[in-house]
């Protein structure tokens, strides 16, 4: 049995599962969908085109679905997807897509959002992420299945974190992550094998090692675009060894070191498109009274 506080302020046509906790405070808008067994606390603000999946715990004061920073931004009705089993603790926030991007922001399954961080317009988290305190994600970032991301961390728009890589705390992510790698420094560096983080997701002590001669060919040896070569002459290629091949040289043949930067199509679209600016304050004002 849901259990829903008299002061949350709810839409009659938002759509609320069953067994869900709504504390005092909240303030959930027309076109959310908010899944069985979630857990929202006091003053959490859901907006916008918003689906949440099942057993989702909301923690005070964090945003989900509110209108992206983008002065590109024209008022569309864009969404944000959210899984299951999330974790968003205090003052974390997330916006909606834009016209522009893939229109939606999407985060998966069993993440942890912790204190104060920040998910921008149009980006894509996969599942089992671990995003630190205060980290900063911009436009357009895509992170892969099982990253961990450390506290106070700003990551550039159209950057790819790759999966089970690990990025120290305070590092300013200005380019592709690779997977299963610990990245840090500035300017930024692969800094080994994210080897305890890939044991603990059951990774093999085979997997492991090939990791570890690809990382000592390709970034200690070098050059990448030599290696990159040599791997794809070769018979046997362990398949995760493969797999970040396949990104090193997506992320390498991009003028910035970020793949997804190369994809964009929001700069000319938006010259051609752009609406007035007060024109366009107006749009989003009215989407978000919506």
């Amino acid at each position: 049995m849901s259990e829903i506080s008299k002061y949350a302020v709810i839409d009659p046509a938002a759509k609320i599962g069953a067994d869900v906790t709504i504390g005092p405070f909240c303030v959930i808008g027309p076109d959310v969908v908010i899944g069985d067994g979630c857990e929202l606390m006091n003053n959490v603000t859901i907006q916008g085109e918003t689906c949440i999946g099942v057993n989702n715990i909301i923690y005070p004061n964090v945003v989900i679905g509110a209108a992206p920073q983008d002065l590109k931004y024209d008022g569309a009705p864009t969404k944000t997807i959210i899984g299951y089993g999330n974790v968003f603790r205090e003052n974390a926030t997330v916006h909606r897509g834009t016209e522009l991007g893939i229109g939606e922001t999407v985060i998966g399954n069993e993440n942890l959002l912790m204190v104060s961080t920040h998910v921008a317009h149009d980006c894509v988290i996969g599942n089992h992420v671990i995003l630190g305190n205060q980290t900063q994600l911009a436009g357009h970032v895509k992170i892969e299945d099982g990253a961990v991301i450390s506290a106070l961390i700003g990551l550039h728009h159209f950057v790819t974190v790759g999966k089970f890589s690990y990025v120290a705390g305070l590092t300013p992510v200005r380019r592709d992550v690779p997977p299963f790698m610990k990245f840090s420094g500035d300017p930024n560096g692969v800094r080994g094998v994210n080897e305890e983080g890939l044991k603990r997701n059951g990774f093999s002590s085979d997997d492991i090692g090939a990791l570890k001669e690809a990382y000592r060919l390709m970034f200690r040896q070098g050059p990448i675009s030599t290696v990159l070569n040599e791997f794809e002459g070769r018979a046997e290629v362990n398949d995760h060894v493969r797999y970040l091949c396949a990104f090193m040289k997506k992320s390498c043949d991009s003028r910035l070191g970020r793949y997804e930067e190369s994809c964009r199509r929001d700069k000319e679209i938006g010259k051609r498109n752009r609406k007035p600016l007060e024109v366009r304050k107006k749009d989003r004002r009215k989407v978000d009274r919506d």
